[in-house]
């Protein structure tokens, strides 16, 4: 099984990053008898975590996919009481998930196994459900995002550490100051409880993957001029999942619902009188700037901008309203912003985009 484990994570991965997250940091492999796979977990919170978010079913199709069979899954934990849970469903049907906590004997160590990976990654991820459990679904979709998280001095003395997010370098401008004050308490509160001191929380882009032809790619790269439209989006590495479309990639998950809301209304017109939809093209706009819409969408011989506004926005009324002034000198007289709050409900996306697209067509 040590073999197959990791083919197993990886196909965990594919499925859901949070379990990947738990079981890849703070789990490793006891033994397999073929019936029965036996996993060392670092602490009780850990084994709560995997079965309070289900994550048993993301493992038994992952070893179901990898090894052709549903075995029962033994979580051990050493220092405290025996505890069994066990599934109501049979374990030849479906896999059993059994939390067996083995009490540690007198010459026993208590130290973690070497090799096993800092408590950063379960901080990281009960942050991200108890930002969600509080109903901040922006902070938490952000979270699931990070690809790593790095500690450095807090200040030249060493006092305390603050943590770094490491996430794709699109989406550095997503986490906010509103965004990171948010994160942050609950994050040291998170890592206060797993013994780690955290003095702040911040957001770094993820470093890029280099080869010994870095300097070839970096003159072709060049050599094509610098522009950040769309067709160098998809051509970049390191796209966050569920984040593109049918080649199109795209900054939040709020954005790829109005692109499917765009898509909904698509569908519903004649094609002899249907509208297109550009998402982030960047364009130069007035005397010289050069801005990226969310949406650029054409009807009826009309050509109208949609933007998904996030909370940020709330401190940015000066320069969106000095910026939607300079899309209307420059001929884009329709411009909807539709507020990450009202992406929620398909119904009411709907009614938006229908809204948009009625003033679109109808009025100057």
């Amino acid at each position: 099984m040590s073999e197959s484990w990791p083919q197993v994570l990886e196909a965990v991965k594919n499925r859901r990053r949070f379990t990947w997250i738990l079981l890849s940091q703070n789990t490793h492999v006891l033994h397999y008898n073929g019936t029965t796979l036996s996993l060392s977990a670092r602490s009780p919170g850990v084994c709560d975590n995997l079965i309070d978010s289900g994550s048993s079913a993301v493992l038994a199709e992952a070893l179901a996919e990898v090894l052709g069979s549903q075995p029962a899954v033994e979580l051990v934990v050493e220092g405290q009481a025996p505890v069994a849970l066990t599934s109501a469903t049979p374990a030849s049907s479906a896999t059993e998930l059994r939390v067996s906590v083995a009490v540690t004997t007198s010459g026993a160590s208590t130290e973690p196994a070497e090799g096993l990976p800092p408590a950063l990654h379960l901080v990281l991820a009960q942050t991200a459900f108890l930002m969600h459990e509080q109903g901040n679904n922006q902070a938490a979709a952000l979270l699931a995002d990070v690809e790593d998280v790095e500690l450095v001095p807090g200040n030249r003395f060493g006092d305390w550490q603050d943590a770094v997010l490491i996430v794709p370098p699109y989406l550095v401008a997503r986490f906010t100051q509103d965004v990171t004050a948010a994160i942050q308490p609950v994050f040291e509160h998170v890592a206060g409880r797993h013994g780690l001191e955290i003095g702040g929380v911040t957001a770094a882009p993820a470093l890029p993957d280099i080869g010994d032809n870095w300097r070839q790619i970096l003159q072709e790269r060049l050599a094509k001029g610098a522009a950040s439209n769309q067709a160098s989006r998809t051509r970049a590495k390191g796209v966050a999942p569920g984040l593109s479309r049918e080649g199109f990639v795209f900054d939040s998950r709020e954005e790829v619902l109005v692109y499917e809301a765009l898509k909904r209304a698509q569908a519903a017109l004649p094609q002899d009188s249907t509208l297109s939809v550009f998402p982030l093209p960047m364009g130069r706009v007035g005397v010289g700037n050069a801005w990226t819409p969310d949406f650029l969408i054409t009807a009826a011989g009309r050509v109208g901008i949609i933007e998904v506004d996030g909370p940020h926005h709330r401190k940015r009324f000066g320069a969106d309203t000095t910026r939607d002034r300079h899309w209307r000198n420059s001929g884009i007289l329709h411009i909807e912003r539709i507020l990450v709050e009202e992406t929620s409900s398909d119904s009411d996306l709907d009614v938006l985009v229908r809204q948009f697209l009625t003033r679109l067509r109808e009025y100057r």
